[in-house]
């Protein structure tokens, strides 16, 4: 596809390959008067189902490829992010790259000065490449898939983990699910594994087959045969009552929370550099300021004490990270009662832009509202 920086596009982009490398399409920016780019496109949503430092990882099993055998070529990573965060940490986690890298919202075409460095030009517009099929099954509809991508990172999952992961009502992943199980990419399982304290769980037990985590990883273009495992969830705690509370922690925000604004999520995440991993991660606005929404979840099995230090340390780490990405924060311990009256004492000295909330973890959409600079208690908890 032929463009200049000032014009509109002259047609549509179309799925190209290098190798059995996918790319969204190809582009040739004219960044100088007679000198045209060979650029490459590659999309990211926020809505994906990876965090921004997982999706970082991903664009990287492909760079090697196209920097062999296609020298000269340059890369534009399209983000779709509607606050900056996610837009920020896909650029940090993409930094150093061998190809010269715009990185833009997805709206926004690149100039000069948004590649990495000055990019190879050519005195014509590049030819494209070769045209690739499709990795979306024709009969596959986007719903479908963002169902696989979420259990592709929890492996298996209830109904209403993957309702609360995909951000779809618990009737429309239940169709969904019911819909991939008949195509044969999912399993269904009528009784949770033994390990699972599910009693009282109304929903099924699914997990994913292998044809279906292929699915879900040519969905975040990953090529076939690449040694990629980021997607997968960080930790799978044993205790039930822990990986559910985790998982369910973006629903139960925004069943809480009716002002907030919650775009996306995701359990068990890696953050690179803190080398923690919150329970939960959520993101979105709140009282109009860019917000993350961190989840610690608390079972007890061990002294007060321990449990105080430990929760110390843990907001301590998301207070660094709140305030060297200048966000708000709202950080949430879901524990057992007399847990979280043991960790009372972690949370002292509250930052302006920060909120600290503490409620029982059984208490699904029970969570007290926020204040920031301050500590607040749910219900049975305040003693």
């Amino acid at each position: 596809m032929i463009i200049s920086l000032g014009d509109v596009p002259t047609k549509a982009t179309m799925a190209v390959h290098i190798r059995n490398i996918l790319f969204a399409g190809t582009e040739s920016l004219e960044i100088s008067p007679g000198r045209w780019t060979d650029t490459f496109l590659y999309p990211i949503s926020y809505n994906h189902s990876l965090p921004p430092w997982d999706y970082g990882r991903a664009v990287r099993t492909k760079i090697n490829t196209l920097a062999k055998y296609r020298r000269g070529a340059s890369l534009w990573i399209q983000v779709e992010s509607p606050g900056r965060w996610y837009w920020e940490e896909v650029k940090s986690a993409l930094y150093g790259l061998p190809l010269a890298t715009a990185i833009t919202r997805r709206d926004t075409r690149p100039v000069l000065t948004d590649f990495s460095f000055i990019p190879r030009t050519f005195i014509k517009p590049s030819p494209g490449a070769p045209a690739a099929e499709s990795w979306q099954p024709f009969d596959m509809a986007d719903e479908e898939i963002q169902a696989l991508r979420v259990l592709a990172r929890i492996k298996t999952g209830y109904t209403s983990e993957v309702s609360s992961l995909t951000g779809y009502s618990v009737w429309k992943a239940r169709r969904i699910l019911r819909d991939l199980h008949k195509k044969e990419l999912i399993v269904f399982h009528e009784e949770p594994p033994k390990e699972q304290d599910e009693r009282k769980s109304f929903y099924p037990f699914w997990s994913v087959k292998r044809k279906g985590v292929s699915l879900a990883l040519r969905s975040w273009g990953i090529p076939k045969g690449a040694n990629f495992t980021a997607y997968r969830e960080r930790r799978n705690p044993k205790d039930g009552r822990h990986r559910r509370t985790s998982r369910l922690w973006i629903a139960s925000l925004r069943r809480a929370w009716s002002g907030a604004e919650i775009w996306t999520g995701w359990s068990e995440v890696q953050i690179p550099g803190l080398r923690t991993a919150p329970d939960a991660l959520a993101w979105g606005k709140l009282n109009g300021h860019e917000t993350l929404f961190w989840l610690e979840v608390e079972g007890g099995g061990t002294s007060g004490r321990v449990i105080m230090q430990r929760s110390a340390k843990r907001f301590r780490k998301a207070i660094l990270y709140a305030e060297e990405h200048d966000l708000h924060l709202v950080f949430a311990l879901l524990a057992k009662p007399w847990a979280g009256r043991a960790a009372r004492l972690a949370f002292v000295g509250v930052p302006e832009n920060i909120a600290v909330v503490v409620a029982d973890w059984k208490g699904f959409g029970a969570l007290p509202i926020p204040q920031w600079k301050r500590v607040v208690f749910g219900r049975g908890l305040k003693h």
